[in-house]
Protein backbone atom coordinates (compact mmCIF):
# COMPACT_ATOMS: atom_id res chain seq x y z
CA UNK A 1 0.00 0.00 0.00
CA UNK A 2 0.91 3.58 -0.76
CA UNK A 3 2.62 5.67 1.91
CA UNK A 4 1.04 8.74 0.39
CA UNK A 5 -1.28 10.81 2.57
CA UNK A 6 -5.08 10.49 2.00
CA UNK A 7 -6.96 13.46 1.09
CA UNK A 8 -10.45 14.56 3.01
CA UNK A 9 -13.81 13.53 1.27
CA UNK A 10 -14.12 15.67 -1.74
CA UNK A 11 -17.28 16.38 -3.36
CA UNK A 12 -16.83 16.54 -7.54
CA UNK A 13 -18.68 17.08 -10.80
CA UNK A 14 -19.70 14.58 -13.42
CA UNK A 15 -17.42 16.22 -15.78
CA UNK A 16 -14.32 15.90 -13.23
CA UNK A 17 -15.16 11.91 -12.83
CA UNK A 18 -14.97 11.43 -16.62
CA UNK A 19 -11.54 10.75 -15.86
CA UNK A 20 -11.72 8.28 -12.92
CA UNK A 21 -14.23 5.99 -15.31
CA UNK A 22 -11.59 3.21 -16.17
CA UNK A 23 -10.76 2.93 -11.61
CA UNK A 24 -14.91 2.60 -11.28
CA UNK A 25 -14.80 0.00 -14.02
CA UNK A 26 -12.05 -2.26 -12.00
CA UNK A 27 -13.57 -1.59 -8.89
CA UNK A 28 -17.34 -2.45 -9.80
CA UNK A 29 -17.33 -4.28 -12.90
CA UNK A 30 -14.00 -6.15 -13.55
CA UNK A 31 -13.91 -8.05 -16.80
CA UNK A 32 -16.93 -7.05 -17.73
CA UNK A 33 -17.65 -5.67 -21.33
CA UNK A 34 -20.19 -2.78 -20.26
CA UNK A 35 -18.80 -0.02 -18.30
CA UNK A 36 -20.32 2.06 -15.54
CA UNK A 37 -21.97 4.49 -17.22
CA UNK A 38 -23.94 1.72 -19.48
CA UNK A 39 -24.85 -0.08 -15.99
CA UNK A 40 -25.74 3.61 -14.15
CA UNK A 41 -26.11 5.95 -17.17
CA UNK A 42 -28.19 8.70 -15.03
CA UNK A 43 -25.48 8.82 -12.72
CA UNK A 44 -22.64 8.70 -15.03
CA UNK A 45 -23.11 9.62 -18.82
CA UNK A 46 -22.48 12.96 -19.75
CA UNK A 47 -26.66 14.07 -19.92
CA UNK A 48 -26.67 12.42 -16.15
CA UNK A 49 -26.96 14.42 -13.00
CA UNK A 50 -24.98 12.33 -10.40
CA UNK A 51 -22.88 13.87 -7.15
CA UNK A 52 -19.31 11.99 -6.83
CA UNK A 53 -17.61 11.72 -3.31
CA UNK A 54 -14.39 10.28 -3.22
CA UNK A 55 -11.10 10.28 -1.41
CA UNK A 56 -7.63 10.46 -3.18
CA UNK A 57 -4.20 9.33 -2.30
CA UNK A 58 -2.25 12.20 -4.12
CA UNK A 59 -3.48 12.06 -7.43
CA UNK A 60 -4.94 8.88 -7.42
CA UNK A 61 -9.06 8.32 -6.46
CA UNK A 62 -8.70 5.46 -3.92
CA UNK A 63 -12.46 5.38 -2.51
CA UNK A 64 -15.85 6.83 -3.81
CA UNK A 65 -19.78 7.01 -4.01
CA UNK A 66 -22.41 8.21 -5.83
CA UNK A 67 -25.83 9.60 -5.32
CA UNK A 68 -28.95 11.07 -7.46
CA UNK A 69 -31.79 12.73 -6.02
CA UNK A 70 -35.07 11.84 -7.26
CA UNK A 71 -38.87 12.34 -6.87
CA UNK A 72 -40.79 8.92 -5.94
CA UNK A 73 -43.81 8.61 -6.18
CA UNK A 74 -45.30 7.08 -2.63
CA UNK A 75 -48.20 5.48 -1.26
CA UNK A 76 -48.28 8.61 0.43
CA UNK A 77 -47.97 10.81 -2.16
CA UNK A 78 -44.59 12.51 -3.44
CA UNK A 79 -41.37 12.03 -1.49
CA UNK A 80 -37.83 13.46 -2.25
CA UNK A 81 -34.76 10.75 -2.08
CA UNK A 82 -31.91 10.28 -2.89
CA UNK A 83 -30.07 7.48 -4.46
CA UNK A 84 -26.93 6.14 -3.05
CA UNK A 85 -24.68 3.75 -4.89
CA UNK A 86 -21.30 2.50 -6.54
CA UNK A 87 -19.25 2.60 -3.06
CA UNK A 88 -16.21 1.26 -3.55
CA UNK A 89 -12.50 1.53 -2.95
CA UNK A 90 -8.90 0.59 -4.41
CA UNK A 91 -7.95 -2.90 -3.30
CA UNK A 92 -4.45 -1.45 -2.18
CA UNK A 93 -6.58 0.90 0.28
CA UNK A 94 -9.05 -1.84 1.55
CA UNK A 95 -9.67 -2.17 5.08
CA UNK A 96 -8.77 1.36 6.26
CA UNK A 97 -13.17 2.30 6.82
CA UNK A 98 -12.52 4.98 3.87
CA UNK A 99 -15.38 3.56 2.39
CA UNK A 100 -17.34 4.57 5.46
CA UNK A 101 -15.44 8.01 5.09
CA UNK A 102 -17.08 8.73 2.04
CA UNK A 103 -20.55 7.10 2.95
CA UNK A 104 -20.95 9.41 6.01
CA UNK A 105 -20.29 11.98 3.87
CA UNK A 106 -22.76 11.13 1.18
CA UNK A 107 -25.62 10.89 3.55
CA UNK A 108 -24.99 14.05 5.38
CA UNK A 109 -24.82 15.80 2.27
CA UNK A 110 -27.73 13.88 1.20
CA UNK A 111 -29.56 14.38 4.22
CA UNK A 112 -28.83 17.85 4.24
CA UNK A 113 -32.05 18.49 0.73
CA UNK A 114 -33.97 15.33 1.92
CA UNK A 115 -35.24 13.13 4.38
CA UNK A 116 -34.71 9.48 2.56
CA UNK A 117 -31.06 7.75 1.54
CA UNK A 118 -31.86 4.67 -0.23
CA UNK A 119 -29.07 1.94 -1.42
CA UNK A 120 -28.82 -1.56 -2.33
CA UNK A 121 -26.57 -3.55 -0.29
CA UNK A 122 -24.86 -7.35 -0.97
CA UNK A 123 -24.00 -6.85 2.68
CA UNK A 124 -26.60 -5.36 4.72
CA UNK A 125 -24.58 -5.61 7.92
CA UNK A 126 -21.99 -3.03 6.73
CA UNK A 127 -24.76 -0.09 6.62
CA UNK A 128 -26.99 -1.05 9.35
CA UNK A 129 -24.38 -0.08 11.91
CA UNK A 130 -24.88 3.83 9.98
CA UNK A 131 -28.91 3.81 10.71
CA UNK A 132 -29.84 1.95 7.89
CA UNK A 133 -32.84 -0.29 7.89
CA UNK A 134 -34.30 -2.69 5.29
CA UNK A 135 -37.38 -2.19 3.39
CA UNK A 136 -39.91 -4.32 2.87
CA UNK A 137 -38.73 -7.48 1.18
CA UNK A 138 -39.83 -7.67 -2.60
CA UNK A 139 -40.89 -10.89 -4.77
CA UNK A 140 -39.26 -12.54 -7.71
CA UNK A 141 -40.86 -14.61 -9.64
CA UNK A 142 -39.36 -17.75 -12.14
CA UNK A 143 -41.06 -17.49 -15.39
CA UNK A 144 -40.58 -20.45 -17.40
CA UNK A 145 -41.56 -20.77 -21.55
CA UNK A 146 -44.78 -22.31 -22.60
CA UNK A 147 -44.99 -23.94 -25.78
CA UNK A 148 -47.01 -22.39 -28.68
CA UNK A 149 -46.76 -18.59 -27.17
CA UNK A 150 -48.37 -16.19 -29.54
CA UNK A 151 -46.30 -12.89 -30.29
CA UNK A 152 -48.14 -11.59 -32.56
CA UNK A 153 -47.65 -7.71 -31.87
CA UNK A 154 -44.39 -8.23 -29.80
CA UNK A 155 -41.56 -6.34 -31.33
CA UNK A 156 -38.49 -4.46 -30.10
CA UNK A 157 -38.90 -1.01 -29.23
CA UNK A 158 -38.42 1.85 -31.32
CA UNK A 159 -36.90 5.64 -30.56
CA UNK A 160 -40.55 6.39 -31.99
CA UNK A 161 -41.84 4.29 -29.19
CA UNK A 162 -39.99 6.19 -26.17
CA UNK A 163 -43.17 9.08 -25.39
CA UNK A 164 -45.96 5.85 -24.63
CA UNK A 165 -43.87 4.16 -23.24
CA UNK A 166 -42.64 6.71 -20.79
CA UNK A 167 -46.78 7.62 -20.11
CA UNK A 168 -47.17 3.90 -19.79
CA UNK A 169 -44.33 4.87 -16.94
CA UNK A 170 -46.38 7.49 -15.55
CA UNK A 171 -49.27 5.39 -15.19
CA UNK A 172 -47.68 3.79 -12.33
CA UNK A 173 -49.09 4.10 -8.98
CA UNK A 174 -45.60 4.24 -7.72
CA UNK A 175 -42.34 4.60 -9.29
CA UNK A 176 -39.42 7.50 -9.44
CA UNK A 177 -40.62 10.53 -11.70
CA UNK A 178 -39.12 10.73 -14.86
CA UNK A 179 -38.97 13.55 -17.60
CA UNK A 180 -39.64 12.18 -21.16
CA UNK A 181 -35.68 13.17 -22.05
CA UNK A 182 -34.90 10.55 -18.96
CA UNK A 183 -37.11 7.78 -20.36
CA UNK A 184 -35.38 8.04 -23.49
CA UNK A 185 -31.84 8.21 -22.10
CA UNK A 186 -33.21 5.05 -20.04
CA UNK A 187 -34.28 3.25 -22.47
CA UNK A 188 -31.14 3.15 -25.09
CA UNK A 189 -29.17 2.04 -22.23
CA UNK A 190 -26.52 -0.71 -23.91
CA UNK A 191 -26.90 -4.03 -23.01
CA UNK A 192 -30.97 -4.23 -22.47
CA UNK A 193 -33.98 -5.16 -24.54
CA UNK A 194 -36.87 -3.40 -23.97
CA UNK A 195 -39.45 -5.03 -25.57
CA UNK A 196 -43.39 -3.86 -26.50
CA UNK A 197 -46.55 -4.71 -27.34
CA UNK A 198 -48.46 -3.25 -29.83
CA UNK A 199 -52.19 -3.73 -30.35
CA UNK A 200 -54.04 -1.14 -33.05
CA UNK A 201 -51.25 0.78 -33.59
CA UNK A 202 -50.76 1.64 -29.87
CA UNK A 203 -48.42 0.81 -27.40
CA UNK A 204 -50.49 -1.50 -24.96
CA UNK A 205 -47.16 -2.71 -22.90
CA UNK A 206 -43.52 -3.10 -22.57
CA UNK A 207 -40.56 -4.68 -20.63
CA UNK A 208 -37.03 -4.09 -19.45
CA UNK A 209 -34.59 -6.94 -19.56
CA UNK A 210 -31.27 -6.63 -18.08
CA UNK A 211 -29.14 -3.45 -18.09
CA UNK A 212 -25.35 -2.87 -18.71
CA UNK A 213 -23.91 -5.02 -16.63
CA UNK A 214 -26.54 -5.36 -14.41
CA UNK A 215 -30.18 -7.30 -13.70
CA UNK A 216 -28.86 -9.82 -16.70
CA UNK A 217 -31.99 -12.43 -17.64
CA UNK A 218 -33.90 -9.95 -15.06
CA UNK A 219 -37.28 -8.70 -16.37
CA UNK A 220 -36.97 -5.61 -14.17
CA UNK A 221 -39.58 -3.07 -15.61
CA UNK A 222 -42.97 -3.61 -17.21
CA UNK A 223 -45.58 -1.26 -17.79
CA UNK A 224 -49.14 -1.42 -18.86
CA UNK A 225 -52.21 -3.50 -17.37
CA UNK A 226 -51.70 -7.08 -15.85
CA UNK A 227 -53.32 -8.58 -18.32
CA UNK A 228 -51.24 -6.87 -21.35
CA UNK A 229 -48.03 -7.15 -19.40
CA UNK A 230 -48.35 -11.19 -19.04
CA UNK A 231 -48.92 -11.19 -22.42
CA UNK A 232 -45.99 -9.70 -23.62
CA UNK A 233 -43.67 -11.28 -20.65
CA UNK A 234 -45.28 -14.83 -22.41
CA UNK A 235 -44.19 -14.09 -26.15
CA UNK A 236 -41.23 -12.10 -24.36
CA UNK A 237 -39.26 -15.52 -23.34
CA UNK A 238 -39.82 -16.85 -26.61
CA UNK A 239 -38.50 -13.41 -28.47
CA UNK A 240 -34.91 -13.74 -26.34
CA UNK A 241 -35.04 -17.29 -26.49
CA UNK A 242 -35.01 -17.53 -23.01
CA UNK A 243 -35.79 -21.28 -20.88
CA UNK A 244 -36.67 -19.82 -18.19
CA UNK A 245 -36.08 -16.02 -16.40
CA UNK A 246 -36.55 -13.43 -13.40
CA UNK A 247 -39.37 -10.98 -12.80
CA UNK A 248 -38.91 -8.88 -10.02
CA UNK A 249 -42.66 -8.39 -9.37
CA UNK A 250 -43.75 -5.00 -8.55
CA UNK A 251 -46.43 -4.61 -5.06
CA UNK A 252 -48.93 -3.13 -6.67
CA UNK A 253 -49.20 -5.69 -9.47
CA UNK A 254 -52.00 -7.40 -7.36
CA UNK A 255 -53.15 -9.63 -10.51
CA UNK A 256 -50.18 -10.03 -12.85
CA UNK A 257 -49.19 -13.45 -11.33
CA UNK A 258 -52.34 -14.81 -11.87
CA UNK A 259 -52.54 -13.33 -15.15
CA UNK A 260 -49.34 -15.35 -16.16
CA UNK A 261 -50.67 -18.69 -15.43
CA UNK A 262 -48.76 -21.80 -15.40
CA UNK A 263 -45.47 -19.25 -16.41
CA UNK A 264 -44.90 -18.61 -12.99
CA UNK A 265 -43.13 -21.80 -11.48
CA UNK A 266 -41.45 -20.21 -8.35
CA UNK A 267 -42.03 -17.14 -6.69
CA UNK A 268 -39.20 -16.02 -3.73
CA UNK A 269 -38.40 -12.82 -1.92
CA UNK A 270 -36.24 -10.46 -2.91
CA UNK A 271 -34.02 -7.98 -0.33
CA UNK A 272 -35.30 -4.39 -1.20
CA UNK A 273 -32.99 -1.63 -0.89
CA UNK A 274 -31.93 -0.23 2.91
CA UNK A 275 -33.44 3.45 3.71
CA UNK A 276 -31.91 5.64 6.28
CA UNK A 277 -34.28 7.83 7.57
CA UNK A 278 -33.46 10.35 10.29
CA UNK A 279 -36.70 12.08 10.45
CA UNK A 280 -39.93 10.47 9.15
CA UNK A 281 -40.38 6.67 8.20
CA UNK A 282 -39.91 5.95 4.62
CA UNK A 283 -43.67 5.26 2.46
CA UNK A 284 -44.32 1.69 0.51
CA UNK A 285 -42.58 2.80 -2.64
CA UNK A 286 -40.89 0.36 -5.26
CA UNK A 287 -37.86 1.70 -7.58
CA UNK A 288 -37.90 -0.01 -11.25
CA UNK A 289 -34.93 -1.93 -11.92
CA UNK A 290 -33.74 1.04 -15.12
CA UNK A 291 -33.77 3.96 -11.99
CA UNK A 292 -31.52 1.88 -9.75
CA UNK A 293 -27.98 2.67 -8.91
Amino acid sequence: MSATSLTAVTEFDRNDIQAWMPSLDAWLLPDNVYSVHHTWPLLYRSDGQGRFFAIFAGDRMVSHCATRKVTLITADGPRDVVLLGSVATDPEYRGQGLAGQVLDHAVTAATDECDHVLLWAERPELYAHRGFVACREEKGLLLSRLPATATEGVRPAEISDHDPIHSLHCEKPWRVDRSPAESSGLLTTPGMTTLVLERNGQIAAYACCGKGADLADHWHEVGGNDHDVAELLKAALHFQGQIDAVLLLPPYRANLCDALGRSVTEAFAVPGPMAYSPRDPLPACWIDGLDSV
